[in-house]
């Protein structure tokens, strides 16, 4: 969500990877840190096409992991769409979406969840529901 302000920048509303608290950022912002916890929170969208691993994969915005693409790392995201493979726990605060080609080894838990013919899903899968912008999210366990 974008809105404007009296001074003039334009803001939108993210939801904390970690607490689960919104926060006002600028809309160009690339990272910032959350008021609430402290944490560095990234903005930016990714789109994976090789091989990334790491301890957490987290971001505020969208992650789509491409038919070439493979992560091995518990992923936290705002919208999570896999062509590719993921092996790890996977938490998005909107929708995860499986096509075809992809495959999830790993928990889910989003508010929606998507799964094309032929996808490939291993785990438990929970579905949140989705809050309205005005109201917090409890952080995940």
């Amino acid at each position: 969500m974008a809105r404007g302000n009296s001074g003039g920048t334009r803001n939108r509303d993210v939801i904390c990877t970690e607490c689960g608290l919104h926060v006002d950022v600028a809309l160009r912002a690339m990272s910032v840190f959350c008021p609430h916890c402290s944490q560095r929170l990234i903005l930016e969208d990714f789109k994976i096409t090789g091989y990334r691993a790491s301890r957490m994969f987290a971001t505020c915005g969208n992650i789509v992991v491409e038919k070439s693409g493979v992560v091995s790392a518990p992923i936290r995201a705002g919208n999570l769409t896999v062509r590719g493979r993921v092996q790890g726990n996977v938490e998005a605060r909107g929708v995860v979406e499986v096509s075809r080609t992809g495959q999830i080894q790993g928990d889910v838990c989003a508010s929606r969840l998507t799964v094309a013919n032929g996808a490939k899903l291993k785990g438990f899968y929970r579905i949140i529901p989705e809050l309205p912008a005005d109201q917090n999210m409890e952080p995940a366990d």
